[in-house]
């Protein structure tokens, strides 16, 4: 049996070891994640529905489910319900992402199943998740403001005008059209939103050549158009230079510049980078040794001790040191996205080669072969957190039925409405 065949039959064994009743838990062992993550289930979600496995597919609707119940009254979709329980987490509780992934668990979930009877009863849930996120705009300058560590990179010092967030910002608001479309109960607001948050997303957080006087005149025109805040924030910024890569935040004054690999993947799966952007970014990541020793690194390169944006934070559990976690330290499941990224992007034979890369990082586990470790050392190439991680998993099948059908399942209907 060839390593990629092996590598699927074993991801369909670590989500059903972390199969329960309240859905998926993060991961398989006692030891290691006993919730239903905001975030992790729906992204395991994809592999899930991907799989065809009806067990696992209920486990989805399993999983939305139970990340409904604890929902507050304003909307807001807790980190983490603990299947153990049925109690939330407080603990990094600031998920933003989470209403986020909610919405586009509930799309993927209706486009795997048709389900209309199940998304009927969801849909005041959703409607809730989705006002809730629109208060995140607290400036009304159209993206959501983002705590630091306030997102999936809960220990990492990104913020404000976050490009992950945004990005899957837009995803939800198209994952909402589509979804209120099936209900007959249509609205050209979430669209009409999604294309000025992509827009805007590509006036701020992508910059054009600032040598090219012409160009950069043309960008520092659309910001001052937008917002003065932007136009200011560029115009005084001595540190400005063209980045083949959208940028990771936007904040007051000051911008981060190193290259956020989930951000830019998902940029390109939602259609937010245009086919120039979605080539410069996959070549950047190919030149920069981004997708090393395996693909993908979080955030690259590392940030570290006297950097401006070092955290004393990053020591916590020895977690965001240099190439490690957040900071340099690669996850598989961030190598199922960029397969799919690949794919998208009319590079099926790189993506096979990749996708059999990333089934050698989850065969090579911390204390046995195919542990679908949580992430692995960005120098070292050792599994690193904890084993039988759901997501890890559920992105390799995910990765995989993208490869063998030359397309993106289930999110195809995002990149438009």
């Amino acid at each position: 049996m060839d390593i990629v065949s092996e590598a699927s039959q074993r991801a369909v064994e670590v989500l059903r070891r972390c199969l329960t009743p309240y859905g998926f838990k993060a991961s398989a062992l006692s030891g290691g994640y006993p919730q239903v993550w905001g975030r992790d289930a729906p992204i395991t979600a994809l592999g899930a529905l991907a799989s065809g496995d009806d067990a696992l597919i209920d486990g989805v609707r399993a999983s939305l489910t139970s990340l409904t119940t604890t929902q507050t009254d304003l909307g807001m979709i807790h980190l983490n319900v603990d299947t153990r329980t049925g109690q939330v987490t407080t603990e990094n509780a600031g998920a933003v992402d989470a209403n986020l992934w909610f919405i586009l668990g509930h799309y993927a979930y209706l486009t795997a199943r048709r389900d209309d009877d199940f998304l009927r009863a969801q849909w005041p849930a959703l409607s809730k998740a989705l006002l809730w996120l629109q208060y995140q705009d607290m400036n009304d300058c159209g993206l959501l403001e983002v705590p630091e560590a306030g997102d999936w990179a809960d220990l990492y010092s990104v913020r404000y005008n976050v490009l992950y967030d945004n990005v899957l910002f837009v995803g939800a608001l198209r994952a909402m059209t589509v979804m209120a479309e099936t209900l007959g109960r249509s609205d050209p607001s979430y669209a009409a939103r999604a294309e000025m948050v992509s827009e805007r997303i590509n006036a701020l957080m992508w910059l054009d050549r600032p040598w090219d006087g012409e160009a950069f005149g043309r960008q520092l025109e659309q910001l001052k158009a937008l917002r003065l805040e932007w136009f200011l924030l560029y115009q005084n910024t001595a540190t400005l230079t063209e980045a083949p890569f959208y940028l990771p935040w936007v904040g007051f004054r000051e911008f981060g510049t190193v290259f956020d690999g989930f951000g830019n993947m998902l940029a390109i799966l939602l259609g937010v980078a245009d086919e120039n952007r979605t080539n410069l970014i996959l070549d950047h990541v190919r030149a920069v040794g981004a997708d090393l020793p395996f693909a993908l690194r979080a955030f690259y390169p590392p940030i570290y001790p006297g950097d401006r944006d070092w955290r004393e934070y990053f020591r916590s559990r020895n977690l965001n040191l240099p190439h490690q976690y957040h900071n340099g330290g690669v996850w598989p499941f961030l190598g199922g996205f960029y397969v799919a990224a690949l794919v998208q992007a009319g590079r099926r034979d790189e993506a096979a080669r990749e996708l059999e890369q990333l089934a050698g990082a989850n065969r090579e586990g911390k204390h046995g072969e195919w542990e679908f470790n949580e992430w692995i050392h960005g120098l070292s190439g050792r599994a690193m957190g904890h084993p039988y991680q759901a997501w890890s998993a559920g992105m390799f099948l995910f990765a995989k039925a993208c490869v063998d059908t030359g397309q993106v399942p289930l999110w195809s209907g995002l990149r438009e409405t």
